[in-house]
């Protein structure tokens, strides 16, 4: 049985994404409980599976410059051999199936117009991709991952 996430556990995974490195003991201050019952508290949201790793997030001196949403339009049963494809672009840095007119969404960046154009040239081309459709990302407006 799945168990439900009450509003510490909330406020500890919001605090963890904006700052996984946060000691435990600033945690326990935050969410008014002791770094063991922390401690517990995020041994079990692991085990659980509900925290499967920490990260880094990259600043924006390291980001690239332009990111570019490629919605794609496959021929039939085409997706495995497709998203295979995908991940070996370095560029693309995310691909997510969804529904409707379009069958897959990838993520694109790029550091200089040239380099977007000629990624999306190379999805454009791969073998079972009937369609696909770009926008370039100009600005972020939130973002809660």
């Amino acid at each position: 049985m799945k168990r439900r996430l009450d509003e510490t556990d909330r406020r500890l995974i919001a605090r963890l994404q904006e700052n996984a490195r946060i000691p435990t003991a600033a945690l326990a201050r935050d969410v008014g409980l002791s770094r063991s019952a922390v401690q517990e508290r995020l041994e079990r949201l692991e085990k659980s599976q509900t925290i499967t790793g920490y990260t880094v997030q990259l600043g924006d001196s390291a980001r690239p410059v332009l990111l570019a949403e490629v919605m794609i339009q496959l021929e039939q049963k085409q997706s495995a051999g497709v998203v295979g494809a995908l991940q070996k672009i370095p560029h693309c840095i995310r691909c997510l199936a969804i529904s409707g007119e379009y069958d897959l969404i990838a993520e694109v960046a790029a550091d200089t117009p040239e380099e977007l154009d000629g990624v999306l040239d190379r999805i454009g081309e791969l073998a079972g991709i009937k369609r696909t459709s770009s926008s370039i990302i100009l600005s972020t407006k939130f973002d809660r991952r």
